[in-house]
């Protein structure tokens, strides 16, 4: 950024004022081209280094392209120039929830709160993540009663991994377990934790289904207020087949876990 704002001075040029690269940034946004809208941000902060407006953008656009990171620091220059700004509070308590950091969360939450109590997308994740503090306290207090045999549940000879597990994200059938076991684990339940919060807001019910698209691999969900079931796939694998797989496969662990 600095590099490219001496060279502006050194070339002399006109550049068009920082409100139209924003306007233009936020329309392609709305298209979905998300890396040509951010260009244009980081252009229009070249100008406007202490712009929250922009900063702000530049973090929702780094948020969508799952560049949290970036998305941290731009949240985090935003709060540098405004403290209490609300939406870089809540933008960065998403960041710290998908990081596993609740407390934190919630504390960026309370203070988006003190400065816009009527902040709806605040007061939903902050019952979230309270809910999920509350899961952990009672997952290190309590034990697993019964495991399911991956052997019995005959799992797809097609999935790359499987994770079957209690509402708590208590593991009871991984395939393969690794050291990342609970972590993975823990992020799906946060994830449908949070998803549910949502879709309950919009009056559409709890989430029940889900399919999750990665660079290599594509993950189908099924979710009850009990349990919940992974099946990862190669992208390769038709929808349809994946979707029969998940459902048999649901099927048997819930069979097994009566």
């Amino acid at each position: 950024m600095l590099f490219a704002r001496i060279w502006h001075l050194v070339r002399g040029t006109k550049r068009q004022p920082t409100s139209a690269l924003m306007l233009r940034a936020q329309r392609l946004r709305d298209e979905g081209r998300y890396r040509r809208a951010a260009g244009l941000v980081d252009e229009a902060l070249v100008h406007d280094p202490k712009s929250v407006v922009g900063h702000l953008l530049a973090a929702s656009l780094h948020m969508v392209l799952r560049e949290t990171g970036q998305a941290r620091t731009s949240f985090e220059r935003v709060l540098a120039l405004e403290p209490t700004q609300p939406r870089a509070l809540l933008g960065l308590a998403r960041v710290e929830l998908e990081d596993g950091e609740t407390s934190a969360c919630c504390a960026l939450l309370n203070r988006a709160l003190a400065r816009y109590p009527d902040f709806p997308e605040a007061r939903a994740l902050l019952e979230v993540a309270r809910g999920l503090l509350i899961t952990a306290d009672t997952k290190r207090d309590t034990t697993s009663n019964g495991t399911a045999h991956a052997d019995r549940l005959r799992l797809p000879a097609e999935s790359r991994e499987a994770l079957f597990m209690r509402a708590d994200a208590t593991v009871i059938v991984a395939e393969p377990h690794g050291p990342r076991t609970d972590a993975v684990t823990a992020r799906a339940v946060k994830l449908a934790t949070v998803a549910t919060a949502m879709l309950g807001r919009a009056g559409l019910g709890p989430l029940r289904h889900a399919v999750i698209e990665g660079a290599a691999e594509t993950t189908y969900l099924r979710r009850d207020d009990a349990a919940l079931l992974t099946l990862s796939f190669d992208r390769d694998v038709k929808c349809t087949t994946a979707l029969g797989h998940l459902e048999r496969v649901w099927r048997r662990c819930r069979s097994e876990l009566a």
